[in-house]
């Protein structure tokens, strides 16, 4: 071989290393950009879902706490009287009968 052809071929071997080392970055770089495209789709899905219950929830909260709701809650279940339906429906107890059920609450507290 000639003296000349030695750093030529040195040059081309450098070159062709190089090439290489760069398409394996932008292939590395690619692959985790395809992979942060997913990731990003995902969470946008997730952020989806999230809101999409969010609305239902807040929905069964206005639901729940509507007056109508807890009127008739407290109708049924506990018990409550309306006094806007039979304004001369009265409930009447004596001293006694106040005292007896205050100390029976007092019991249960204990």
């Amino acid at each position: 071989m000639k003296k000349s052809s030695k750093p030529l071929i040195i040059v081309i071997t450098s070159l062709l290393v190089l090439i290489t080392i760069i398409i394996l970055i932008s292939q590395g770089l690619r692959l985790k950009y395809e992979e942060l495209q997913r990731e990003l789709a995902q969470l946008e899905n997730r952020i989806k879902t999230e809101k999409t219950q969010s609305v239902g929830l807040k929905a069964n909260y206005q639901m729940l706490t509507a007056q109508d709701a807890i009127k008739n809650y407290a109708m049924n279940e506990l018990g409550l009287v309306d006094a806007s339906s039979d304004p001369n429906r009265k409930i009447t107890l004596s001293t006694e009968d106040i005292a007896k059920l205050t100390e029976s609450v007092r019991n249960v507290n204990e």
